[in-house]
């Protein structure tokens, strides 16, 4: 396997933001080339860690000095990220890394949820610092314009970003929609302060996935690795917090507390009762996939 490349097309233009960026994918990309393709050291592996957590922890700490020089708006609800990625994130990879006395399995996790992470975090918040993504504006459902601006911003941009070729809106998305060979990767959030739930899912092609996981590591996958699947999970995670905040709920509330890949017919039969839902289909070439969210109250998430 070829080593991690950065994408020049992730830069927002900020110099010291996209310096960082890119010294951060230069250390994970290492951390794979020795320890997962060349099975050197654990020592190696274990500098190349700590070395990464130090420079993501300096790099929050500029960039949030940088959002405050500039009056950036939604600089509390970007730091709130950085917080959960400090004081969770890293601390949870952490503890399994040493807990496996820094497995495979548990490196392959750290480097697919440091990449997915910082990737989806670029293309949503960063982008935003600089006005080239969406803010928090209420998601309507009427069918609008306004509709269909905010889709294009909040989630088509941010795909284009991803897939590396042009998206299409082509509206609701229901199971008469034929996505052929479609595999679904389902996030459930619970709300900290006790709301109706969220499930979110994306309905898309495998063949899909990987392509989106090789355009962020800039290296081919033939199949859903741990790195890749990993990596996805952070990115798609990344994309549809923004949407839940354009849901008209603050993101920030909540917390995901189950994440799993199934197959079409089982993520159907899981489905209860949506209180409101979403439900969005889009073009990518020949290509079709879709990306749902509903809220569920306690009693319909019972019964799955």
């Amino acid at each position: 396997m070829q080593q991690i490349q950065w994408q020049d097309r992730f830069n927002i233009g900020v110099e010291i933001v996209d310096q960082a960026h890119r010294r951060l994918f230069s250390i994970v990309g290492k951390i794979m080339e020795l320890y997962v393709e060349r099975h050197d050291s654990k020592f190696a592996c274990v500098e190349g860690i700590k070395y990464f957590k130090a420079y993501a922890l300096k790099h929050f700490s500029e960039e949030e000095a940088y959002m405050r020089e500039i009056g950036y708006a939604g600089y509390a609800a970007h730091k709130r990220l950085h917080d959960r990625m400090r004081r969770e994130t890293l601390p949870d990879l952490e503890r399994e890394l040493y807990a496996t006395d820094f497995s495979t399995a548990a490196v392959q996790r750290f480097i697919g949820v440091c990449t997915g992470w910082l990737t989806g975090h670029i293309m949503v918040e960063d982008r935003a610092i600089t006005g080239r993504a969406a803010g928090g504006a209420p998601f309507p459902s009427d069918g609008t314009e306004a509709e269909q601006a905010v889709i294009q911003t909040v989630i088509v941009r941010p795909l284009q970003e991803l897939f590396g070729f042009n998206i299409q809106y082509a509206g609701k998305y229901s199971e008469k929609d034929v996505i052929t060979d479609a595999c679904c990767y389902e996030m459930l959030y619970s709300d900290r302060e006790g709301g109706p739930k969220l499930r979110v899912a994306m309905i898309m092609r495998e063949e899909l996935l990987l392509h989106a996981a090789g355009q962020v590591f800039g290296i081919d996958f033939f199949s859903m690795d741990e790195i890749a699947r990993f990596a996805i999970c952070e990115i798609a995670q990344s994309l549809l917090q923004r949407a839940a905040a354009c849901l008209g709920r603050d993101s920030v509330t909540y917390y995901l507390e189950r994440e799993r890949f199934l197959d079409l017919d089982e993520y159907r039969r899981g489905r209860g009762e949506p209180a409101e839902q979403y439900s969005l289909l889009f073009c990518a070439k020949r290509d079709c996939f879709a990306l749902c969210a509903e809220r569920i109250d306690e009693t319909s998430e019972q019964a799955t």
